[in-house]
C-alpha cells in the first residue's frame, strides 16, 4: 500500500520540486537538507505531484467521497439494471455507451447483481438422425 502524505507535507514537496525548477534528484537532496527528521519519499513523488494537481486540480492524498456521488453510483446502477431487465443479450458496450458510464462500471454492476454476460454462440442444428449415429460411436 503506497504511503500517502497529508496536504500539508504534499504542498512542501510542491514548493521543493519548484525550488529546485522541477529536478526530481535536486529535489530530493533539497527536501532532505530541510527537513532531515522526516522520511525522504521516492524521486517519483516529487513528479506525481506535480502532475496530478495539474491534471485533476487535486493532490494525491484527497479521495473525497460525496454523498452527491453515491447517490450517482446508485442512480447509475438502476438504470443498468433497468436496461438489462427487458433485454439481457443486450452487450456490455452498448449499455455503456447509451448511459454514458464505462464498460467496467457496467460489468461489476452486472456481477454484483449476479449477473455475468456471455456470447452467445450458434452452433449446428441436430436433427433426430444424429442421435442414432451418436450411440453407434459410443458402443
Amino acid at each position: 500500500m503506497p504511503h500517502i502524505f497529508t496536504n500539508a507535507k504534499y504542498a512542501n514537496k510542491l514548493y521543493v520540486d519548484d525550488f529546485c525548477d522541477g529536478s526530481g534528484n535536486i529535489a530530493v537532496e533539497e527536501y532532505r537538507r530541510r527537513v532531515p527528521v522526516r522520511r525522504i519519499p521516492d524521486l517519483s513523488v516529487f513528479s506525481k505531484v506535480f502532475n496530478t494537481l495539474r491534471e485533476c486540480g487535486t493532490l494525491p492524498s484527497v479521495h473525497v467521497s460525496s454523498e452527491r456521488a453515491r447517490q450517482q453510483h446508485v442512480k447509475e446502477e438502476k438504470n443498468i439494471l433497468e436496461m438489462v431487465q427487458p433485454n439481457p443479450t443486450i452487450s456490455t458496450r452498448r449499455l455503456s455507451t447509451r448511459l454514458g458510464v464505462s464498460q467496467t462500471r457496467v460489468r461489476r454492476t452486472l456481477h454484483e447483481d449476479g449477473l455475468y454476460p456471455f456470447h452467445p454462440l450458434r452452433v449446428q442444428n441436430l436433427h433426430p438422425v444424429d442421435s442414432a449415429m451418436r450411440l453407434e460411436f459410443c458402443h
